[in-house]
Formats: C-alpha cells, structure tokens, sequence
C-alpha cells in the first residue's frame, strides 16, 4: 500500500454522531459505499442537536435528510461521483443489463427493487437509497417512499390536490408525487 493509498483510505473514513436508530441506518448507507466508520476519521457526521467535536471538519444534518448528507459525503470521496451507470437485473430466469438511461423508474416492493423499463419489469440488486444516491447525478429523483423516477422520461407533470403532483411517462404510466417529495421535485427542475 503506498502512501497516496493510506491518505486516500482515510478520507473515505466517517465518524457518526447521531441517535443510535439513525446511526444503524446511516452505516448501512455508507458500509454500502465503502465508507468505513472510524471514531478517529477526518470527518464527522453529527445530527442536529448533539454536541459537534472540535478540531475536525462536521457536517450538521437534520435527521430527515440523512440521505442527502450520505450523497454529499460519497460525492466527497470517490473520484468518479455518480455511481455505476449500469446494473444487473433478473428477467424470469435469464440476467440483462440495465442501463440508468433506459430505466424510467425504479419501485420498492415486497419482492424487493424493480426497474421498469420499455421491456418491462426487471429485478435488481440493492436498496432505493442506495439508488437514490449513486443514481441522482444520472437525473433520478425520489418521487415518494417508494418509487424514484428518471426525469428523462417524464412526458409531463401535473399538478395534483394537496401541494403533490402526477407524472406522466413516455410509456403512459401515472406516477404520483407525495406531497413530501414535491418540494425536492420542484428543486430538482427548478419550477
């Protein structure tokens, strides 16, 4: 291991400050990325209303956006932000490969997750958080608790009851947007 390897190795290292129900999420999160956790690491991530240690750079987060401070932190360390472009999914008894182009959305279900795309329906591997972050860059948004769609194949939008809203895909599915997640929508296009 060279030196550029053992600095490098550091910098992908995170100490957690946060409740200990938030805590087991965010290192499955960041386990998921390679981040390592270390009481004696660069960083640290520190919820709002505990104390912030001195002498080392903190990011400050509200517990309602973990996922952010995960994407902001992977973002942080790896060479290449973005995540992979592609991913294996199971159709019936045979694999394909999924670009994040041709997928118009992914949904979390009983089964676990599934890309929907124009050839249909196939399962992948992962979580949507992990999804959420390593697609994000690629025009994914989460649209509820459930679902995160790619905004390229959003034919349009339409406003809904109670501040949400529908979206309408290429493909003529209705996507509903929670009334939670329109805000980050509205971000994302800037509307």
């Amino acid at each position: 291991m060279t030196r550029n390897d053992v600095t490098r190795r550091s910098d992908e290292m995170v100490r957690l400050v946060c409740s200990p129900a938030l805590r087991e999420r965010l290192e499955r999160e960041l386990v998921a990325y390679d981040v390592d956790l270390d009481a004696g690491s660069r960083w640290v991530l520190v919820e709002r209303g505990f104390e912030i240690p001195a002498g080392r750079p903190a990011i400050v987060f509200d517990a309602l956006d973990f996922m952010d401070v995960v994407r902001l932190l992977v973002a942080g360390v790896r060479e290449q932000p973005g995540g992979a472009r592609s991913v294996a999914g199971q159709r019936g008894g045979n694999f394909v490969v999924l670009t994040a182009r041709e997928v118009w959305y992914l949904e979390a279900g009983t089964d676990g997750i599934v890309a929907r795309t124009a050839a249909g329906r196939d399962r992948v591997r992962g979580t949507l958080q992990h999804y959420e972050v390593s697609w994000s860059g690629l025009g994914f948004v989460r649209i509820n608790r459930s679902q995160l769609v790619n905004l390229a194949h959003v034919r349009e939008i339409v406003p809904w009851f109670n501040s949400r809203f529908v979206l309408r895909l290429a493909g003529g599915e209705e996507l509903e947007v929670s009334k939670t997640y329109a805000k980050r929508l509205r971000g994302a296009l800037k509307m």
